[in-house]
């Protein structure tokens, strides 16, 4: 069966994974690295358009929304007298350099570029990444240079989509081995409730197959921009509630069957 026909089979039928135990271990391996492209294409997909929409809404905002201003000595200057807070969609910017605006107040966007006195917050699906100026006590800026540098990003953009891409599958990749070497540890205390003669090396090549369904599923859910709850927590109960489905359909040792008959 080659790697696309395990990829479909590997959605619905445990009863199937369970047949590939006996494959090596390097099919298995090239398995993961063709899911996660798989995954990336969603992933990807969504990744490329976030960062072409942000780009392009900040280049906006930068240029009708916000006054002039300066950042020197890792602080943020300028004359308005209140925040700007421009909403487009589900994706929200915020310009404050009146320190009227709190990390508090984000919260309430699940979506948000916050460009404060102090800091930048970015809050995207619910994960909040924050940037503080104090590691830039040297640089020195205003709003033209700003502008001028947004032109140029615009003009890279594609190039920037394809290496932020790529980066995020080197490493979603590295984490599904982790996350596969994980699942087979526990694949283990499975087989030991189940009675099943399984080593570590098949546990490990069935737990690859075992994540298809929870990974195209949460990367459906990422490129549709679902929120779903107790996200971590639903991953791994899918993939343990598989593997154990998996396990189940390998034969008992014969003498174990012999046994219980």
């Amino acid at each position: 069966m080659n790697v696309f026909k395990q990829f479909f089979v590997s959605l619905y039928s445990p009863k199937t994974i369970a047949t590939f135990r006996f494959q090596k271990i390097g099919k298995s391996i090239g398995y993961v690295f063709i899911l996660m492209l798989i995954s990336m294409i969603f992933i990807g997909l969504n990744m490329g358009l976030s960062i072409s929409k942000a780009t392009n809404e900040f280049a906006t905002a930068i240029q009708e929304d916000i006054p002039n201003f300066q950042f020197e000595n890792g602080q943020l200057t300028s004359d308005m007298d209140e925040p700007v807070i421009r909403k487009e969609g589900n994706q929200t910017f915020i310009f404050d350099t009146t320190g009227s605006v709190t990390r508090d107040d984000l919260d309430q966007y699940p979506n948000v570029i916050a460009i404060l006195k102090n800091q930048l917050i970015v809050i995207s699906a619910g994960s909040a990444d924050t940037f503080n100026y104090g590691t830039m006590q040297d640089m020195n800026f205003n709003k033209k240079d700003i502008e001028g540098f947004i032109d140029s990003a615009q003009s890279f953009l594609p190039l920037i989509i394809t290496v932020a891409i790529v980066a995020a599958y080197l490493f979603m990749t590295a984490l599904k081995f982790i996350g596969v070497t994980v699942l087979a540890l526990i694949g283990l205390i499975i087989k030991n409730i189940m009675k099943r003669n399984l080593p570590y090396r098949q546990l490990w090549i069935l737990s690859a197959y075992s994540v298809t369904l929870p990974t195209i599923f949460f990367a459906l859910m990422d490129l549709l921009r679902i929120m779903i709850p107790f996200q971590f927590l639903l991953y791994w109960g899918v993939a343990i509630f598989m593997l154990a489905q998996v396990i189940k359909f390998v034969p008992l040792p014969k003498k174990q069957e012999s046994e219980e008959i």
